[in-house]
């Protein structure tokens, strides 16, 4: 028989069985109230081929905000913001204490000097320690030891004078360097923004008012030349931004300096040099676009300051072409960027302001500082305009269709336009026809290099010359001239060849063309009628004008009815009820029995022949009634 022991044992084992099934019950039936309380995952949604999206818009078209919609303001505010202004305030800090102690005399140069770069290694080695297990704060300070390192070399050469300058900015820009080898080889974007603004504002926090600026505009280049190797083409956006704020940096200190130090002409030229070590061989695509675009304003606007300032180095000749030449060098890197077709990065958009920025407004803004640089009144001046106006245009050539093209013609048109107002100052009949012949110009440069610039500001420059033209035939003195002999009369002749060109020129442009036909119409009559109406004397004007009146309407009545034009029949009544007013009503000063009946006796006999017209048995309206005799 089974002692008690045992059966207690086994009953046991059974329990404790039976307890471990009602837990692994319990948690089934735990995991299941679980699931059935989550919501549902969807499925994932099968991938469609490329062709059958083609006619979606695009996320990066449909953006229409410049800040993408993915920074998380708060953590770029504490990651990079509060970085970048404790690395100022150290620095800061660093160099009140060299002028703090320069001023005082407590310590020597060299022991000054000694302290700062003390604090530069101890930051290294905390720096270096700390990248063991927090790698981006280890970084951080690693890029103040070398900042640190950039405030004492600047300082020893200006501030404390133990080595001559261009010693500092040698020992300045390999620090600057092997900062940015460092940040590229790490691919840390926290280091590199540390260690950009410490070598960046180093000559600014030692500054002692006595700077050379072309030692500072070239350890500027230097130190944007290292950071765009660093930054290379990473989609870092704080770093971007940083590179664009220090080039306003040195350029706003250049432009302000003194102008007889070659400060202004510092600061235009220090953006295109940052564009060509600093952009140019380290980034593409959209990325090195927008950034040469940003250095691009900063130049012309130093161009603007180059442009009028009075106490240059140099004289105004020297100083033009230097500012001409910073034109030419946009333009080329403006035609190398948007010559390459890129695809638009993720949330972007595409900028059609920005072409208009790039071929338009700052060549014309290098243009016209260039021409405040020389004389902006003188009629040699005109000259240096056309010449701008046949670079651009080469641009123009290049350019695709587009709207960089369309900028382009812009500008170009607009400095052939300066160049005919300053060459043919004081003589207003050789400008308005000069005026007409650009015109109809742009309608041939259409017809080679298609766009809407050419046509706009033709059509724009047509009307111009019209009006001026109509003025000077109103001007001359009533009786006293011999019709279509005189120089208004040679310009308004001009103006209507110009009118004929351009008409033919846009052939192929229905809308266009009927534009300038009714010009061309309008303004042969308008200026017939000039030359007539107060040509000889009040009796042959008056006759003149009633049978050009009369003759008119009856022309514009027999071609609406032939070609089927209902403006041209209603314009040539319009003018026959003219005509029969000045035969009956204008006429009724004149001395001359004779002539006042001539001048009736006109408009009867034009007006017989519409009214013949309109009477034939056959004859259709225009609302196609039958007309009966």
């Amino acid at each position: 028989m089974p002692s008690p022991e045992r059966d207690t044992e086994d009953l046991q084992r059974r329990l404790e069985s039976l307890e471990a099934s009602v837990r692994a019950l319990s948690n089934e039936v735990h995991r299941l109230r679980a699931d059935r309380a989550a919501p549902p995952i969807p499925a994932p949604r099968p991938t469609q081929p490329a062709a059958a999206h083609s006619h979606a818009v695009p996320s990066a078209d449909r953006s229409d905000s410049w800040v993408p919609a993915q920074i998380d303001f708060e953590s770029l505010i504490g990651r990079y913001g509060t970085l970048i202004l404790s690395t100022v305030s150290a620095l800061a800090a660093v160099g009140l204490f060299l002028n703090w102690a320069i001023e005082k005399g407590f310590l020597g140069p060299q022991q000054r000097l000694g302290l700062g770069l003390i604090a530069a290694v101890g930051l290294a080695v905390a720096g270096l320690r700390l990248r063991r297990t927090e790698r981006s704060f280890g970084a951080s300070l690693l890029g103040l030891s070398l900042a640190v390192t950039l405030v004492c070399a600047w300082g020893a050469g200006p501030a404390l004078g133990l080595v001559p300058d261009w010693a500092a900015f040698a020992l300045a820009a390999v620090t600057s360097v092997a900062l940015a080898v460092f940040a590229h080889a790490e691919e840390d974007e926290p280091l590199w923004s540390v260690g950009f603004v410490g070598a960046a504002i180093a000559p600014f926090i030692t500054a002692n008012g006595r700077s050379n600026l072309i030692l500072l505009a070239a350890y500027g280049v230097a130190v944007l030349g290292s950071a765009g190797y660093a930054m290379n083409a990473r989609r870092w956006l704080v770093a971007g931004r940083l590179f664009l704020l220090v080039a306003l940096l040195y350029t706003a200190t250049l432009a302000t300096a003194r102008e007889a130090e070659g400060g202004p002409l510092l600061a235009m030229g220090f953006p295109l040099a940052a564009a060509l070590v600093g952009v140019l061989p380290w980034s593409r695509g959209w990325a090195r676009r927008e950034r040469l675009r940003a250095l691009g304003v900063l130049s012309a606007m130093g161009a603007v300051r180059s442009g009028f300032g009075t106490q240059h180095p140099l004289d105004a000749l020297p100083v033009a072409l230097m500012i001409a030449g910073a034109g030419v060098l946009w333009m080329v890197l403006a035609d190398r960027t948007h010559l390459v077709r890129d695809a638009l990065p993720a949330g972007h958009r595409r900028s059609h302001e920005g072409d208009w920025l790039d071929a338009g407004v700052l060549p014309l803004g290098f243009a016209l500082a260039a021409l405040a640089a020389l004389d902006a009144s003188a009629n040699s001046s005109g000259w240096f305009m056309a010449a701008a106006g046949v670079v651009l245009l080469v641009s123009v050539m290049r350019a695709p269709l587009g709207n960089f093209r369309d900028a382009a013609a812009f500008a170009t048109f607009i400095c052939a336009l300066l160049a005919e107002l300053l060459l043919l100052q004081g003589r207003g009949s050789a400008f308005v026809a000069s005026l007409a012949v650009l015109a109809a110009s742009a309608f041939a440069a259409n017809r080679l290099w298609r766009s809407g610039s050419w046509t706009t500001l033709g059509l724009i420059g047509l009307a111009g010359a019209f009006l001026m033209s109509f003025v000077q035939l109103s001007e001359r003195p009533a009786y006293a001239y011999t019709p279509f002999l005189t120089e208004s009369s040679a310009v308004a002749l001009v103006v209507l060849a110009a009118l004929v060109a351009s008409m033919s020129l846009a052939a192929g442009d229905r809308r266009l063309v009927s534009v300038l036909r009714g010009g061309c119409l309008a303004w042969a009559f308008l200026w017939v009628h000039q030359e007539i109406a107060f040509a000889m004397n009040p009796t042959a004007s008056t006759l003149f004008r009633v049978t050009y009146y009369a003759a008119t309407a009856v022309g514009a009545v027999w071609i609406g009815r032939a070609r089927g034009v209902p403006v041209l029949r209603h314009v040539g009544l319009g003018l026959a009820i003219v005509a029969a007013g000045a035969a009956l009503y204008g006429a009724r000063d004149l001395q001359a029995i004779g002539a006042r009946i001539g001048a009736a006796l006109v408009a009867a006999a034009f007006l017989m022949a519409i009214a013949y017209w309109y009477r034939r048995r056959g004859t259709r309206t225009a609302v196609g009634s039958q007309m009966s005799a």
